[in-house]
């Protein structure tokens, strides 16, 4: 799998980098609709993924 993503990365940049964006816009907006419909004891776990999430994407 890996192999395949770095030869399209390789060929097609463009191509994979919206790919990617398009993963990345697809979390965060789940996530945004779960917080919509949440109740209001549910929500810290759910921002607390959000944080922990972004957490792991400013260490990269």
């Amino acid at each position: 799998m890996w192999a395949v993503i770095e030869q399209v990365a390789a060929g097609a940049p463009q191509v994979f980098l919206h790919v990617v964006g398009l993963f990345v816009v697809m979390i965060l907006m789940s996530l945004v609709i779960a917080l919509r419909r949440a109740e209001a004891a549910e929500r810290p776990e759910i921002i607390r993924a959000l944080a922990e999430l972004m957490a792991f994407w400013k260490r990269r």
